[in-house]
């Protein structure tokens, strides 16, 4: 029996054998050629590669700027919308910008799509736009803009998954194109559609067939200075800020004429963000604009200034802003004339002075505005604008004089109040220092002042000039052999959760209450800093960097702040009012405004021309 095994065995092997020989040798004896199967399937393969590139080539295509109408006030874009995704996902900046958007927005923030192959498929590598409008008909409109390629093919399931959500009907754009309208019962949430290889989404149908309008008939972005994306930007932000000021002053608690002053000036801007470590930097290209005289800043010369003006802020502020002003202040002056723009003429006839000796002759070229840390100053209260002086005794001399003057038309309650050696002063005039510099002077209603060397300095309430004052003699002020100052047309700077406590000052209530969920954003934010030179010597110099750190850090250290300022403002010091020695608790709150000061000011009649 184990012989027949064996026997059977040995037939077996000597047919594997046989059968090999024959694979290795065709039916003429010559071995076969190696590979052909394989170099079958790679020409196969070529083929099917050039047959799909040939025709997601031969797709009809759009250009991704030509999506969006012009008027834009904002643009967003990004050249890789998962890539800027998980690089916020992955940075310090997560939870407290996932903290501040609304729930609903937080929880698609928070889910794993970043992880999902499929979206990762059809979006990835790909740009996107996004625009926000300030319309008549519907208000402020959005819009977002995908460019998919080819896989804009692959957006029918789309309405398979908004299905679950919405009620989708079908809106005629042009012809036969639609757009598909998204409902929850007479609610319109809003609309999407398809053009080649775009994916367009909006919050309005009137925006959403301007946009189709601008692509059937070749329109285009024209205020882009660019049209490519940065390749190493987080984000980019294109802002016309006339724009922008349109889009948020239903929130403004007053008409923020500076920021529309200096919209005008700036013209159209390009932000392109980055990750610096624990910071976000936005470098700034501004689009050249002609200089104009505005009333709101035509004082503003655009150009870099020395900066000794900075030398008597305080290090611990809420924020603050220093600008170059113009050195050729009487031709500025001879053209507004010229154009019947003069609204200092009024002050001139009803007081009997001249803004060019008593006031022009001792102003420099440089003004600051600076928001004192909140502690016992609320509101405006704690508001300082600087100009800078060349002659501190002549800028003294003339504000005494015109003191004494406005004392002698109305009933001051005090001619001057001095403290550790510095006087302090109230010019009772309405509209003052705008109607003298310009509109960006409008935060300081009632003039109080001290000249501070070379600064002399306006506010609204003594308690202001008194803290400028010990900050300079105690050096608390910024120190310029330690700070590196910038070379810039307008220089700011801040504490983020500082600036959340002041929100109130310039926001109104309903603008708050969509900012509340924001407090961690801005309590995260340790220090930011920013310059805007928009002028041609200075053009891509402007930038904005933002410092982030622990929330619970930043909110211990402000506290500190808070708390040593009010040591400081609470030390037992004399003052003199009116040549009478006492307390400067009591001197300066008899120096104090009180409402009865409104009614006793100087008034000037307003000239519609001026």
């Amino acid at each position: 029996m184990e012989e027949d095994l064996e026997s059977q065995l040995e037939n077996t092997q000597e047919e594997q054998k046989s059968n090999d020989m024959n694979d290795t040798f065709d039916s003429e004896g010559k071995p076969p050629k190696k590979g052909n199967k394989k170099i079958i399937f790679l020409v196969l393969l070529l083929l099917l590669i050039g047959g799909f590139g040939w025709w997601t080539q031969s797709l009809p295509k759009t250009q991704l700027w030509q999506s969006l109408p012009s008027g834009a006030g904002i643009i967003v874009g990004s050249s890789d919308i998962f890539t800027t995704w998980k690089s916020i996902h992955d940075s310090e900046w997560n939870t407290s910008f996932a903290n501040s958007l609304s729930s609903t927005k937080q929880k698609i923030w928070d889910s794993p799509i970043g992880s999902n192959s499929i979206l990762h498929f059809l979006l990835n590598d790909y740009p996107l736009l996004s625009g926000v409008y300030q319309t008549e008909k519907d208000g402020r409109a959005k819009i977002v803009v995908v460019d998919l390629g080819w896989k804009s093919k692959l957006t029918d399931h789309l309405r398979f998954l908004l299905g679950k959500k919405f009620t989708l009907e079908q809106e005629v754009l042009s012809g036969d194109k639609k757009m598909t309208v998204l409902k929850r019962g007479n609610t319109v949430y809003g609309v999407y559609y398809v053009y080649n290889n775009l994916l367009i989404l909006s919050t309005h149908q009137t925006l959403a067939k301007r946009a189709f309008e601008s692509m059937e008939n070749g329109g285009e972005l024209l205020e882009l200075s660019e049209k490519d994306f940065n390749d190493e930007a987080l984000l980019e932000v294109w802002m016309n800020p006339n724009a922008v000021y349109s889009l948020s002053e239903e929130y403004f608690v007053e008409p923020q004429l500076s920021l529309q002053g200096i919209g005008r000036i700036m013209g159209f801007q390009h932000w392109i963000w980055t990750k610096t470590g624990s910071g976000l930097t936005a470098n700034i290209e501004t689009s050249q604009r002609a200089f104009s005289l505005e009333p709101v800043w035509w004082m503003w010369s655009a150009t870099s200034s020395s900066k000794e003006l900075l030398s008597v802020i305080p290090k611990d502020i809420t924020m603050a802003s220093h600008w170059g002003m113009s050195s050729k202040i009487g031709e500025r002056r001879a053209a507004l004339l010229r154009a019947n723009v003069a609204p200092w003429k009024p002050l001139e006839d009803r007081l009997g002075i001249s803004i060019k000796e008593d006031f022009d002759s001792w102003v420099s070229d440089e003004a600051a505005w600076v928001k004192l840390l909140p502690s016992n100053l609320k509101g405006k209260d704690g508001e300082v604008m600087l100009l800078k002086t060349n002659n501190p005794a002549l800028a003294s001399e003339k504000l005494r004089t015109l003191n004494l003057k406005v004392e002698s038309m109305t009933l001051e309650r005090f001619s001057e109040l001095k403290y550790r050696g510095f006087a302090i002063g109230y010019l009772g005039v309405e509209n003052l220092l705008p109607r003298i510099y310009g509109e960006a002077f409008d935060r300081i209603k009632r003039p109080y002042y001290t000249v501070l060397g070379n600064a002399v300095a306006f506010s609204n309430h003594p308690l202001s000039l008194k803290r400028m004052i010990d900050a300079k003699l105690e050096k608390r002020t910024i120190d310029l052999d330690e700070t590196t100052i910038p070379k810039s047309a307008m220089y700011f700077w801040g504490i983020g959760d500082a600036l959340y406590q002041d929100l109130p000052l310039w926001i109104d209530k309903d603008g708050l209450s969509k900012l509340k969920s924001s407090e961690d954003l801005f309590s995260n934010v340790t220090s930011f800093e920013g310059v805007f030179s928009p002028r041609a010597k200075y053009l891509k110099a402007s930038y904005f960097n933002i410092t982030y750190g622990d929330k619970s850090e930043n909110k211990v250290a402000f506290k500190k702040q808070l708390r040593k300022q009010q040591a400081l403002d609470s030390r037992e010091m004399n003052a003199y009012l009116d040549g009478v020695e006492m307390s400067q608790f009591k001197a300066f709150k008899i120096a104090s405004p009180i409402k009865s000061d409104v009614d006793n000011m100087i008034k000037v009649k307003q000239n519609i021309n001026q």
